[in-house]
C-alpha cells in the first residue's frame, strides 16, 4: 500500500501527539530502504525506540512530508543516503536504554 503526503502527515502527527511532541526529540528522513535507514543507518532499536515509516506515492510526495516536519515542526534530518527516487518517509524517536530521549 502507498499513501498520500496528507495520509503521511496525519499519521506522523498522531504519533507526535501520542509520543511526545517534542521536535528536538525526533529525526525524519526520506529514503529507497527505511528499514536500512532505521535499523543499520541510525541504529534505531526496534524494540524500545518508537518508529515508524511510510511509503509515499512518488519521490516528489515523499519530498512534501519531509519538508513539512522539517520546515513547520522543527524535526532535524535522520542520517540517511536518499536517491532521487526515494519514495519511503520515515520517523524516529529514541526511547531504548542506549538513547534515552537522545535522537539521531
Amino acid at each position: 500500500m502507498i499513501f498520500s503526503p496528507q495520509q503521511i502527515k496525519f499519521e506522523f502527527l498522531s504519533y507526535l501527539k501520542e509520543f511526545g511532541a517534542r521536535p528536538e526529540e525526533w529525526r525524519i528522513g526520506v529514503a529507497d530502504d527505511a528499514e536500512r535507514a532505521l535499523f543499520a543507518d541510525n541504529e534505531v532499536d526496534r524494540a524500545h525506540d518508537i518508529w515508524l515509516w511510510k511509503p509515499a506515492l512518488s519521490a516528489t510526495a515523499a519530498r512534501i512530508v519531509l519538508s513539512y516536519f522539517a520546515e513547520r515542526h522543527g524535526i532535524a534530518p535522520a542520517r540517511y543516503e536518499a536517491g532521487t527516487t526515494a519514495r519511503h518517509v520515515f520517523l524516529f524517536k529514541r526511547q531504548g536504554p542506549a538513547g534515552q530521549g537522545a535522537a539521531g
